[in-house]
Formats: C-alpha cells, sequence, structure tokens
C-alpha cells in the first residue's frame, strides 16, 4: 500500500475560508470541554514529563485532523508552561504523544513531532 499524507492549507477567498485537513489550525483558546479534557490528562502528563506540576492551566491549543485529532497545547504550569501533544484516535483512548518544558509562557505553541 501507498501511503499519501495530504498536507493542507487554511486559504481566504472572496470572504470564503476554505480549511484542509493535515496542517495544524491556528492558535485558540480551548473551550471549557477542551479544558476538562486536557486536565483529565494531567497524572499522564506529569508521567511523560517527568514532572509534577502545582500550576496546571491550559491556556492555548492548536489542532491538527489525521486519522483523528491531535491537540498541541500550551499549558501554564507555574513559573513556565509546558507545550503538549496528544493523540485522540477517532474511536479509542487519547494519549499523550510528547510533552516540551521549560517553555516560556510566550512561546509560539508550533507543531511538534511525538517524543
Amino acid at each position: 500500500l501507498k501511503l499519501q499524507f495530504l498536507y493542507f492549507i487554511e486559504e481566504q477567498k472572496n470572504n470564503t475560508k476554505h480549511i484542509m485537513a493535515g496542517a495544524t489550525g491556528d492558535c485558540r483558546d480551548l473551550t471549557a470541554d477542551e479544558k476538562t479534557f486536557v486536565v483529565g490528562l494531567k497524572a499522564a502528563i506529569e508521567a511523560k514529563a517527568g514532572a509534577t506540576f502545582a500550576t496546571f492551566e491550559p491556556v492555548q491549543v492548536k489542532t491538527q485532523t489525521v486519522a483523528g485529532m491531535n491537540y498541541f497545547v500550551k499549558v501554564n504550569v507555574g513559573d513556565n508552561c509546558a507545550h503538549v501533544r496528544i493523540y485522540k484516535p477517532i474511536s479509542g483512548e487519547p494519549s499523550v504523544a510528547g510533552v516540551l518544558t521549560g517553555k516560556a509562557c510566550g512561546d509560539a505553541l508550533e507543531y511538534f513531532d511525538a517524543n
């Protein structure tokens, strides 16, 4: 089988927004449901980071539609932020795919590979 990955862009034409699957969306505030979802994974995020966070406040998210959904989340963890990658399959349980710690809270939330 030959796998093809589609990379898509978001473009603005004639006031019509075309969002193409594959690229990350814009950085935005989390919905209440997304915050609850991320906070529910706090223990798994701490385990992946090898750290315990006294402060844990998800503040921004980017999403990427794949065979499910990737969430790239900026989490305020006190003196700095962590960037978290969560994969949620179409069916099944979400998993923490990566955590980058020691990020400044002003750092842009970007795509990163699982670690």
